[in-house]
């Protein structure tokens, strides 16, 4: 079971990785547009601490 639970992480933070990375680049290539960088920080925060203790720390 945790091996799947494992597994499950990975390609959890594979995506999260991947999502972040598209994000920024196409916040940046959008001129017009201002973000909150705290804001989108912060998000983008919890929701990896959140992969990494379900599925890495398994809690």
């Amino acid at each position: 079971m945790a091996v799947g639970k494992f597994l499950w992480g990975v390609v959890l933070a594979i995506l999260f990785l991947y999502f972040l990375v598209a994000f920024v680049g196409n916040a940046s290539r959008s001129p017009g547009v201002k973000y909150n960088w705290l804001g989108v920080l912060l998000s983008f925060s919890t929701i990896g601490l959140a992969i990494y203790l379900v599925f890495f720390r398994q809690l």
